[in-house]
């Protein structure tokens, strides 16, 4: 009796979770594309932090949290639209039962060749039904896969960085090592284990299962089990539903294409800039404080606009704190920091050092000529950046086309290079004392 009654009550909530999913769909539209806002964000943060030589560790990172926010983008809007179609479908079959010969408005040949032609209303239904849940239960399952690789990757970076002046990095890079042999054997053993003639093999088919088993927990750690159970279930069904497979790897492709899309929306390339060489010719709008209105981070030097009609320029160039320890070695700086244990002299004397190294090392140059302005530092009014900030001199300049070079020297051997094109007009109008 109780056994009836679980099933009864397992069946009805089956039958009536379309409701639960359609207010989960439309709630997580809204919310995943607001998400975007947290992977740029996140992009930032990776800039600025990282050191440029694991620029492109920060990418792959970034992108696959882009990616697994897109695929659920993707999954959910789709699964909205079958959804909603599925329940148009419920009330007409409520209505219509299905195709009528007998009240056609067409001729009954015509009729009898579409009654052959397209599916059953019902099983329309219920192939849409199936459909929505699978959807539902994979976005889930990749956003969970996705975001906790990119969790775990990020905690491991930071505390590789941490630890890397204290501890051998030999011995940091051991779970790297491990986790990559066990993948590739897990990779190796799927193939063997899979080919006809190994399938009956017991010793293959149990160093298999062991290889996945320990490979989960350490990709995975305690989501293993859920993660598994799922792809389990696909792959136990996967005979029996292989156009439900086919779908959802066509999903997947266009969640990777909205990632694309979406990743033209951040700063994600400039994590590839230490693997190309940057064209010093070519202008940028996101030199010009005009065209920054509505940016959170910048990546290179700003001025107020590209048309100049007065004799000075205000000038930022941001310091991001992957460059910090550059600037200290290359100065001689201790790292001590600022603590309220020492002296006022000697905390100024720390804040003078800090910026006569950032003086000496921003070298700016007016068509050539070089010029060496004031600094201050300043947090950025728009973007909170903190950086240098500097007012130009351009008295006696003619007017006409200009270009304003900054390279920052990182060391010995690392710079940057910004060229900023700005035209210039005297005003006709002049400041009276």
């Amino acid at each position: 009796m109780s056994e009836s009654k679980s099933k009864s009550w397992l069946q009805r909530l089956k039958d009536e979770s379309w409701e639960a999913e359609l207010l989960v769909s439309a709630v997580a539209i809204y919310g995943i594309f607001q998400s975007f806002a947290f992977v740029d964000h996140f992009i930032n943060f990776l800039i600025n932090k990282l050191s440029e030589s694991q620029y492109l560790i920060g990418y792959f990172i970034a992108f696959t949290g882009l990616l697994a926010f897109s695929i659920l983008a993707t999954m959910f809007v789709i699964h909205f639209i079958l959804r909603s179609y599925w329940i148009g479908l419920v009330g007409l079959n409520s209505v219509f039962p299905d195709y009528s010969l007998k009240d056609s408005a067409y001729s009954e040949t015509y009729t009898k060749k579409m009654m052959l032609y397209l599916p059953k209303l019902t099983n329309s239904i219920e192939k849409i039904d199936e459909l929505c849940s699978v959807i539902f239960s994979v976005a889930f399952t990749l956003l969970g896969i996705y975001m906790y690789v990119a969790a775990t990757s990020t905690l491991y970076l930071f505390l590789f960085n941490m630890l890397k002046d204290v501890v051998p990095s030999e011995l940091l890079f051991i779970p790297l090592v491990i986790i990559t042999l066990t993948l590739l054997l897990q990779s190796l053993l799927n193939i063997i284990a899979n080919i006809k003639k190994f399938k009956s093999n017991v010793r293959i088919q149990n160093l298999f299962f062991q290889t996945v088993k320990v490979g989960s927990l350490l990709i995975w750690g305690p989501m293993a089990k859920n993660f598994l159970q799922v792809s389990m279930i696909f792959g136990s069904n996967f005979k029996r539903k292989k156009n439900i497979v086919v779908l959802v790897l066509l999903f997947f492709i266009t969640g990777a294409g909205l990632s694309g899309f979406q990743a033209q929306k951040t700063n994600l390339f400039y994590l590839l800039r230490s693997f190309k060489t940057e064209d010093h010719t070519k202008g940028s709008p996101y030199f010009y404080a005009s065209n920054n209105q509505n940016r959170t981070f910048l990546l290179a030097p700003e001025i107020d606009s590209d048309i100049v009609n007065g004799q000075v320029i205000k000038l930022f160039i941001p310091i991001f704190d992957n460059e910090l320890s550059d600037f200290e070695k290359i100065c001689g700086i201790e790292k001590s920091g600022i603590s309220s244990k020492k002296e006022d002299t000697e905390i100024q004397f720390l804040r003078e050092a800090y910026l006569s190294c950032y003086q000496e090392n921003h070298l700016l140059h007016i068509d050539g000529k070089k010029i060496s302005p004031q600094f201050v530092k300043y947090d950025h009014q728009t973007t909170g950046q903190f950086g240098i900030l500097g007012y130009l001199n351009l008295d006696g300049l003619e007017n006409g086309p200009h270009s304003l070079r900054i390279t920052k020297k990182n060391g010995a051997k690392s710079k940057k290079q910004w060229d900023i094109a700005f035209y210039y007009y005297e005003s006709p109008y002049k400041i009276l004392a």
